[in-house]
C-alpha cells in the first residue's frame, strides 16, 4: 500500500547564523567516509492567533532570534512561513550538540512571555540529527553570504 505524501510550500523568511563559517561553529570533524558535517536541529511550529500574524513574525525575526543567539551551542536558525497557511511559522534552530538542541528553548519563561500573547498553539516540536555536506573546494554558502 502506498502512503500519500503531503507537500507544503513555504517561504523562507530569515536565515541567521553566527559570523564564523559553518564548519568552525560546529567544531566537529566531518565524517570522512561520507563528507558530512554532523549538526543538530530543533523545529518548533507556531500557529499565530488570527490578526497576530505580522506581530508573531516580527517577534520571531527580532526578539526570539536575539534570544536564541545568546544560547549555548547555537549555530543558526531558519524561519519558514507557510504559503498555504499564513498563520503557521516554523522555527528551525541549529545546534552544535544534541544536548544543546534538546534545551527546550520554546518552553523557557523568556520565550513564553514573548510568544504566548501572539500564538494559539505550539503544534509540534521535534529534534533532529542534521547532516551538512562538506565540500572541501567550495566555500560554505552561509560563510560566503553572512546574514548576521
Amino acid at each position: 500500500m502506498r502512503d500519500l505524501i503531503e507537500t507544503a510550500f513555504v517561504q523562507i523568511e530569515n536565515v541567521v547564523c553566527n559570523s564564523t563559517s559553518w564548519e568552525a561553529r560546529t567544531a566537529l570533524a566531518p565524517n570522512s567516509a561520507l563528507g558530512i558535517q554532523p549538526l543538530h536541529a530543533r523545529s518548533v511550529e507556531l500557529v499565530a492567533q488570527p490578526g497576530k500574524i505580522r506581530e508573531l513574525g516580527s517577534c520571531v525575526r527580532g526578539t526570539l532570534i536575539e534570544y536564541l543567539k545568546k544560547q549555548r551551542g547555537f549555530s543558526g536558525v531558519i524561519v519558514l512561513s507557510s504559503v498555504k497557511e499564513p498563520r503557521l511559522i516554523l522555527v528551525m534552530s541549529f545546534w552544535k550538540a544534541e544536548k544543546d538542541a534538546a534545551n527546550r528553548w520554546e518552553s523557557s519563561a523568556a520565550v513564553l512571555k514573548m510568544v504566548t500573547p501572539l500564538i494559539d498553539v505550539c503544534t509540534r516540536v521535534h529534534t533532529y540529527q542534521a547532516a551538512m555536506p562538506c565540500f572541501p573546494d567550495a566555500p560554505s554558502p552561509i560563510a560566503a553570504t553572512p546574514v548576521c
